[in-house]
């Protein structure tokens, strides 16, 4: 995919996750890998709803500035980090979705309770350490969390969600906010009972055999 091309992408998700109130204000960013050692990262201070392609920054994993006019997010720590450690990442979204950013302030991880999760995501979402954003250790504190997983909450502060692609990582990103709803709503009716790991397992195995035909189905929705 060429750089153009990724920067309309990162637009349209920005849209996307603003519409389905992912995102509020100017909060949150979004990036996606651009080769093998660079990126493209939203700027700071941008409501993402006025984001036009010409903002995006293309940067290096050490941080450096290699085209753009903006200041980049402050979590450029983070979104490099991530792309060094995990090779399989392609996109990495941080959300302030208002349920699991309720969770992350409790500091409760969110448990798999309904097979669409087990299938998509395949795993419960830990909570981080409360550390200051926009740090490297804050983006260490991550990154341990995070492990291989797709998604984590950060303490007393949002959700960070990764993917092999913009729409793969849109897609966890909705799935964790529809997921900690569920854990809330549940929890309120007395008890939200997780599916059984056995379970987890067999659904996420089942999607991801079929997952070619899914993830080309996500491409069409952008």
């Amino acid at each position: 995919m060429s750089e153009q091309e990724l920067k309309r992408k990162i637009v349209a998700v920005g849209k996307k996750a603003f519409e389905y109130r992912l995102l509020s204000g100017t909060w949150g960013n979004i990036s996606a890998r651009l080769g093998k050692d660079r990126m493209l990262i939203t700027p700071s201070g941008f409501e993402k709803t006025a984001l036009r392609p010409s903002d995006m920054l293309l940067m290096d994993l050490q941080g450096n500035i290699l085209r753009g006019k903006w200041r980049p997010s402050s979590e450029v720590p983070m979104h490099s980090l991530i792309y060094k450690t995990r090779e399989d990442v392609s996109a990495v979204i941080h959300t302030h979705s208002y349920y699991a950013t309720a969770l992350a302030v409790a500091g409760q991880e969110i448990p798999v309770l309904t097979s669409e999760f087990a299938s998509a995501v395949g795993h419960k979402v830990p909570v981080t350490r409360y550390i200051t954003s926009g740090t490297w250790e804050f983006a260490e504190e991550v990154i341990r969390t995070l492990g291989d997983g797709k998604a984590v909450l950060v303490r007393n502060h949002g959700v960070v969600v990764v993917g092999d692609s913009l729409e793969d990582a849109f897609q966890t990103a909705l799935l964790v906010e529809d997921e900690a709803r569920t854990f809330v709503l549940a929890s309120s009716l007395g008890y939200a009972m997780p599916l059984d790991v056995n379970e987890v397992k067999r659904l996420r195995e089942a999607y991801i055999r079929g997952y070619g035909q899914e993830k080309r189905r996500l491409t069409l929705k952008l």
